[in-house]
């Protein structure tokens, strides 16, 4: 457990590397911060001791001006110390946050068919805010913590090595405390973590299929379950909380114990003469100052641990890795549509999708793909654009092993309309110009006409301009598939593949599309695929 916790923590060395002047310019100001506040009681120390030899009241004058002066740097320097390690944590959180999302856009559909949205999404937003808090204000109380400590006992020390001696009685339980409580949060807070994504994926699948939850009534069974969930939710936090509750009546219990030893002890120091009056009075200044980052340091000991394990988390997706990729020596390179199939079988676990599937595909060909549904026709699809890995020698583009091409020329080059079509929570335009938002209004419209889908835009009152809810949830199902069509079209793609992409359209409307892209691919290779019933194309 120790030896993966190191390795979670390694994915964060560059970027405290790169934002390294910033860390060290804020254990700078945590050092001074606590200097200056470690300085008043030694002023104080020494006012009270001139208070017996009978100081003047301009002296004690100056006492409160050096106590006034001190604590007013050290109040400049904490709020720089905030400036500095705040800030770099929050920019930390910006550049990991990016290369997270990154990260995702680069596992292929194997990892996201297996994996829950609401899972992801947890990740990407509760468990990167632990992991901010961690290397944020963790790290920067720990410093202070530390700092205090061993300049306070320092101090402490030098007035006297005794009385410092007995105040440390208590700290061996602390360290202790310490290490058991953080290993049992660690353990705690990885299970709500867990919890909290069950929740949110829970939440994002009802969002998602909300017309289902109410066209079967199940508004109550659903709240029911999610309640559940988050009756499961509260448990498990409740058992943290139960914990973590522990760190700070426990510490301050041991601090104030050493707190009453040396009250008694100094107390009786003082009485006797072998000890000075401000010296007592510096000495236990110094320990009170000590209870905060005690008890500070059960909050932070939390942070980390909370940090930890959403860094671990984290480092599950950031470690998954794409199936299939770009090999050394991928070809970048304009294809002219050729495609062949060799005796391509394909399995999904024990299950035989695809099975002596041997064709060839001139360029410019129209060939349709013709099946019963479930008879593998997407699939099919799907291995023209790498979705999933297919053994070499079974499927070629121009006479080329579809292995060796590069990923992004492929994909750029062939393009999918597939019949469970997406849209973009965004206007109409920015859909169909999806990757270009340079494209002209002209050239829009061009493609919507294209897609038989321009005079239905024009109805709208916002016409391109107009809102699409989330997955285009504001169009039927026609009209998504066509903004699809038009969207695919923008790319120029040499070979378009068309997944039963008119299955929502009318006859008419359909004939009216088959014209236009007649038209605009004439030359390219088109797919559509089509359910059995349905009689038109080339069936191969």
């Amino acid at each position: 457990m120790a030896r993966d916790s190191k390795s979670s923590l390694r994915i964060l060395y560059p970027y405290f590397r790169k934002y390294r002047k910033l860390w060290i310019a804020g254990i700078f100001n945590v050092a001074l911060t606590n200097i200056f506040m470690l300085v008043s009681p030694w002023i104080l120390k020494n006012a009270i001791n001139d208070l017996e030899k009978g100081v003047t009241s301009s002296g004690l004058v100056r006492y409160a001006g050096a106590i006034i002066v001190a604590t007013l740097i050290s109040a400049v320097f904490r709020f720089l110390m905030r400036q500095t390690m705040i800030v770099a944590s929050r920019r930390i959180e910006f550049d990991f946050r990016n290369d997270f999302f990154s990260h995702l856009l680069t596992l292929d559909r194997i990892y996201y068919d297996k994996t829950p949205t609401g899972d992801i999404m947890a990740r990407a937003t509760n468990d990167m805010d632990s992991v901010r808090s961690m290397i944020g204000p963790g790290i920067m109380y720990f410093w202070s913590t530390a700092v205090t400590l061993v300049l306070a006992i320092a101090l402490m020390s030098s007035i006297s090595v005794k009385l410092t001696l007995l105040s440390m009685i208590p700290m061996p339980l602390i360290t202790v405390l310490v290490f058991i409580l953080g290993r049992e949060i660690n353990k705690r807070y990885t299970k709500i973590q867990e919890q909290y994504s069950a929740i949110t994926a829970r939440a994002q699948e009802n969002f998602s299929g909300i017309r289902v939850v109410k066209a079967y009534g199940q508004e109550e069974a659903e709240i029911k379950d999610f309640s559940l969930l988050n009756l499961e939710y509260i448990r498990k936090n409740m058992s943290m909380v139960k914990v973590w509750g522990m760190f700070f009546p426990a510490i301050v219990l041991f601090s104030g114990l050493a707190v009453i030893m040396i009250l008694w002890f100094g107390g009786k120091a003082v009485a006797e003469g072998t000890m000075a009056l401000g010296d007592f009075v510096a000495f236990t200044a110094y320990l009170l100052l000590l209870i905060w980052p005690m008890a500070a340091l059960g909050w932070v000991v939390g942070l980390y641990q909370r940090g930890k394990a959403s860094l671990a988390r984290i480092k599950e997706i950031l470690d998954a890795r794409p199936v299939i990729k770009n090999s050394s020596d991928a070809i970048v390179r304009k294809i002219a549509g050729k495609i062949e199939f060799r005796n391509l079988i394909f399995s999904h676990g024990s299950a035989e999708i695809l099975k002596g599937i041997n064709a060839v595909i001139e360029p410019g060909v129209n060939a349709a793909l013709i099946g019963e549904t479930g008879s593998g026709k997407t699939t099919l699809i799907s291995l023209l654009l790498r979705a999933y890995p297919v053994e070499r020698g079974m499927i070629f583009i121009d006479d080329t092993d579809i292995n060796d091409y590069d990923l992004v020329s492929l994909r750029s080059q062939i393009v999918p309309v597939m019949q469970e079509t997406f849209l973009f929570s965004d206007t109409i335009k920015r859909n169909i110009a999806y990757g270009d938002h340079d494209r002209s209004m002209e050239s829009i419209n061009e493609l919507a006409v294209a897609a038989g889908i321009a005079a239905e835009i024009e109805d709208f009152p916002q016409k391109y301009d107009t809102i699409l809810g989330e997955r285009g949830i504001t169009l039927s199902g026609g009209q998504k598939q066509r903004t699809a069509l038009a969207r695919a079209l923008a790319s120029n793609p040499t070979v378009l593949l068309m997944d039963d992409a008119f299955s929502a359209v009318d006859t008419r409307t359909e004939e009216e599309i088959l014209t236009n892209l007649r038209q605009i691919l004439h030359g390219k290779t088109s797919i559509p695929s089509l359910t059995a019933f349905r009689q038109s194309g080339t069936p191969i």
